[in-house]
């Protein structure tokens, strides 16, 4: 709180030093920062990014000093902001301020920004819901790798205007274009194949109507692997992916002895992977219909994954982890999958590691091994606290309360849903209440939470008939009953009863 407060002060402050030349229009450009990110700032107050596209712009403003970007990187998100403090704006530069005081340069680029505008329309007599997000993707004719998109909230009906902002040097000739219009994270129409377009030009795409689970695909198969290059100052970094049955996922970089381990789950209807892992911001992989992964999340562009058969790492790899003592057998606790890890005595550090436990008890270790067969084989130990407590604690990308949580496993099962009826989800308010649907009524009930308990009791119900899914609706309350512990891994809520997952939810937009 004090830092915004201070923060607020020192916007007011500095605004009072910027010459008051500097309107919205003269800082309105394309800029780069010393990272080498473009951001485009449209005279209309649209933010272009043009040279990511995990990122997208939304708008940009200036008020009282203080620069605000809005963006959104996924179609199911929410729009964040960033603000700045401009200091002082020059004729190609802007020197700035980020939220924790560091200073920050922006310099004119002299890259040139193309403009794509267009429509998406569909022929359905149907009204849109307020505000919805419109999604669109350009892909050139021969490459499954996007050269720009848009992820933008819009409103309206029949026809939806979109904008994309590209690197005209990105971008010869004709591209493929995908549209897709989305609400709470759900498709409600999309290309059906790509639109080949010219550009400059301001084209019309037909988007068609799509059903819940339409273009829903088959559940991965594990243990799946899968390598790709990424840019690293430069040069080619081979990026490897581990997928195991259990939902233990490994990434791993060349030259990086400090991998992540984590855990990993389908969602989004089973398109896009999420691997989260501990403290760590989580990385998305969405699928493609070849068996590929397009990997965002671990730097700027997203990275293409292709299925290999590889086996996990023969070289050893920095984890941390609890040591505990089960039955005189030391027990490895990895920190950022949260799993037990059965270690082989075959292992040079074993000894270390039964010396420590019987000195320490429970502590928290920094250790090198690796994996075989599910099992850790330990070759030395490097940092060892008493206590036994992770370090780390996981990444929540979506807060329990105020989230549109919707019920994507129950019992270990997918979640059915069927046309013309309300998908089951949940909503926890911070008066104690809770609301949501079953699939086909809406219910009420009061909750409580005390750290990571949390409890049920019975509310109400609307009494409408179920043509179809009353029995998953029933077992949806009974599940309710029984709850006793909740915890958050990434987008994902688990409810809990002794122990054992008994229903998984997945954060989407409301």
């Amino acid at each position: 709180m004090r830092k915004l407060v201070l923060f607020l002060f020192c916007s007011l402050f500095l605004f009072s030093c910027v010459s008051s030349s500097n309107s919205s229009g003269d800082i309105s450009g394309l800029w780069v920062d010393e990272q080498e990110r473009l951001y485009f700032l449209d005279e209309d107050g649209s933010l272009g990014i043009p040279d990511r596209t995990a990122l997208s712009g939304v708008s940009w403003t200036l008020n009282n000093g203080v620069l605000t970007l809005a963006t959104m990187d996924s179609p199911g998100g929410e729009v964040k902001e960033q603000k700045l403090i401009l200091r002082q704006a020059k004729a190609g530069s802007l020197e700035l301020t980020d939220a924790d005081g560091a200073a920050v340069v922006w310099k004119k680029s002299r890259a040139k920004v193309g403009k794509l505008e267009g429509a998406l329309f569909y022929r359905e007599r149907m009204a849109l819901p307020p505000e919805v997000v419109v999604s669109v993707q350009l892909y050139p004719l021969h490459s499954p790798m996007p050269v720009a998109s848009s992820i933008m909230p819009a409103s309206g009906n029949g026809r939806i205007p979109f904008r994309v902002y590209y690197l005209e040097q990105t971008i010869k000739g004709p591209v493929r274009l995908a549209a897709s219009i989305l609400h709470s994270g759900e498709t409600l129409f999309a290309t059906q194949t790509d639109e080949i377009i010219s550009i400059p030009g301001t084209p019309e795409v037909l988007l068609y109507r799509t059903m819940p689970g339409e273009n829903q695909l088959p559940p991965l198969k594990t243990p799946a692997s899968y390598s790709g290059k990424m840019k690293v100052s430069g040069k080619d970094v081979t990026v490897h992916l581990y997928l195991e049955e259990d939902g233990l996922a490994l990434l791993t970089q060349d030259g990086d002895r400090n991998q992540y381990m984590g855990t990993w789950m389908e969602k989004d209807r089973n398109r896009t992977i999420e691997v989260t892992r501990g403290a760590l911001e989580p990385v998305t992989a969405t699928r493609e219909a070849g068996g590929n992964l397009l990997l965002n999340g671990l730097s700027a562009q997203p990275i293409e994954l292709k299925k290999a058969n590889i086996p996990w790492p023969s070289k050893g790899f920095l984890m941390e982890g609890e040591l505990r003592n089960e039955g005189g057998k030391p027990v490895f606790s990895e920190c950022n999958s949260q799993r037990d890890i059965p270690i082989l005595p075959s292992g040079k550090g074993y000894a270390q590691l039964s010396h420590i436990m019987q000195e320490n008890g429970n502590a928290s270790i920094v250790l090198e091994g690796k994996m075989q067969n599910g099992h850790l084989e330990a070759s030395n130990v490097f940092l060892v606290q008493k206590g036994g407590v992770c370090s780390t604690e996981n990444y929540a990308s979506a807060p329990l309360l105020q989230t549109y949580w919707r019920l994507r496993e129950m019992g270990g099962k997918e979640v059915e849903l069927f046309p013309e009826q309300s998908e089951p989800h949940l909503i926890l308010r911070e008066n104690g209440q809770a609301s949501g649907s079953d699939g086909c009524n809406n219910f009420f009930m009061n909750w409580q939470r005390d750290g990571e308990k949390l409890t049920f009791k019975e509310g109400g119900s609307t009494l409408r008939l179920c043509p179809q899914g009353e029995e998953q609706a029933r077992a949806m309350h009974e599940m309710f009953a029984g709850v006793d512990e909740w915890n958050i891994s990434g987008s994902m809520l688990e409810l809990r009863e002794k122990n054992s997952i008994v229903a998984v939810f997945e954060a989407v937009e409301m």
